[in-house]
């Protein structure tokens, strides 16, 4: 299905001024992590250092938003989205420069950090500012569309990504082999995370305002924020556990995807762009049906085999080294975080009144990233030790587990509030 037909299904001339400046902002700041993504822990190995190392820095990251991520919320809610949304472009941008500059193992340590905290004002924020300001008929198609272009701009500069070493090697006359023509490359990547603060600069304030002002007919939920109610710590405890194991699944596979193809399977940094392009494309037909999915059997039958499917293919892919069926499988795994994604954020929405959604995003966000954090910490040391089907293996478990523990927390067929 090509990308503009696709796309025009969601009709985003309808969406109102902010969520279209929104979504400008994460074109912008999704190039900017995307190349990052493909080719800084491959600029690491050119730097000599091994997983255990690789797994530190990437650790940082995730510790630094699962620490802020709460109190970013509640932070939030009172001073508005917008603010913070505007402040991770800059501090990700600070943090992008940093890492390329630097080869010390502190400095790289705490730059990573600080492009964790970038990445706590936007994973708390976005979920809640695109819900604010998409009509609520329309929130699960903000969301999807938010994945779908982390997912074409990815796939795009994936596909463009994995050559750029190769061209500023050609330029400043060095072989890939050396970290410079990577530094170079990630030096555009750092540019455009700094042009992401651009269009928010243009959004209107605070969305709370914004509901205030909006017709009757449009705030149906509005009666329901004015009542007072007991916080429900058990489903906030529940969803945050389901986001840790998922985290925890993340940490032992994501940081090491690149690193594995190029040092486990002799894969050219072209080569990997190549394949982070398929898994991206691939991706790209089930992130339009996620909404549609969810609608039709409900978030625990759409996320329980999302998750299943990805945790079997990662198990696959650490039992069995081989590049043939390495790529498939990292497509299906691929295909499973797509649909999982918007149908994990939407379904606290469905299940929470929305007086909490900003505190339960920060909640899911800090517990995904507390256990991202440790399994990156854990994976590196695994691979080092005992070879990528551990890692790979115990992310396996662990993710197929979140999806199971889901319904038998919350059933096949969660009510809503």
């Amino acid at each position: 299905m090509p990308v503009g037909h696709a796309l025009s299904r969601f009709r985003l001339r309808e969406f109102n001024r902010n969520v279209r400046l929104f979504f400008a902002f994460g074109t912008s700041i999704n190039a900017g992590m995307a190349l990052f993504s493909l080719l800084y822990n491959l600029y690491l190995l050119r730097l000599s250092y091994q997983e255990d190392f690789i797994g530190q820095v990437a650790s940082m990251a995730p510790l630094a938003t699962g620490l802020l991520a709460l109190p970013t919320g509640i932070l939030s809610d009172r001073l508005g989205r917008r603010p913070f949304l505007i402040a991770s472009g800059l501090l990700l941008a600070i943090s992008q420069v940093g890492l390329c500059l630097t080869t010390s193992p502190g400095a790289l340590l705490a730059f990573s950090f600080v492009g964790g905290v970038a990445m706590a004002f936007v994973w708390v924020n976005h979920v809640p500012f695109l819900s604010d300001n998409a009509h609520p008929a329309r929130r699960a198609e903000a969301l999807a569309i938010w994945s779908a272009l982390q997912i074409v701009v990815r796939m795009l500069l994936s596909l463009i990504g994995g050559f750029m070493p190769g061209v500023m090697g050609y330029f400043l006359g060095l072989s890939t082999e050396a970290p410079a023509p990577f530094r170079y490359a990630l030096f555009f990547g750092a540019a455009c995370s700094l042009l992401a603060v651009v269009p928010l600069l243009y959004a209107s304030g605070p969305a709370r305002r914004q509901r205030a002002a909006a017709p009757a007919r449009l705030r149906p939920e509005r009666a329901d924020e004015d009542q007072p109610a007991a916080a429900p710590w058990r489903v906030f405890a529940a969803i945050t556990a389901l986001s840790g194991t998922r985290g925890f699944s993340m940490g032992l596979t994501y940081p090491f995807f690149n690193v594995f193809f190029e040092a486990e399977l002799g894969v050219g940094a072209a080569a990997i762009g190549a394949i982070f392009f398929l898994s991206q494309l691939a991706g790209l037909p089930a992130t339009f049906a996620a909404p549609t999915l969810v609608r039709r059997f409900g978030p625990t039958l759409t996320i329980l085999p999302a998750r299943t499917m990805g945790g079997s293919a990662l198990g696959i892919m650490g039992a069995f080294i081989s590049l043939p069926l390495a790529v498939p499988m990292f497509l299906l795994v691929r295909i499973g975080e797509v649909i999982d994604n918007p149908s994990d954020q939407h379904f606290s929405t469905q299940v929470l009144p929305r007086r909490y959604w900003a505190r339960i995003q920060g909640l899911r966000v800090c517990g995904f990233q507390l256990l991202n954090f440790l399994g990156s910490l854990i994976g590196g040391t695994l691979i080092l030790d005992y070879g990528y089907g551990a890692a790979f293996g115990l992310a396996c478990a662990s993710r197929i587990a979140s999806g199971f523990t889901m319904a038998a927390f919350f059933g096949l067929r969660p009510k809503e509030s």
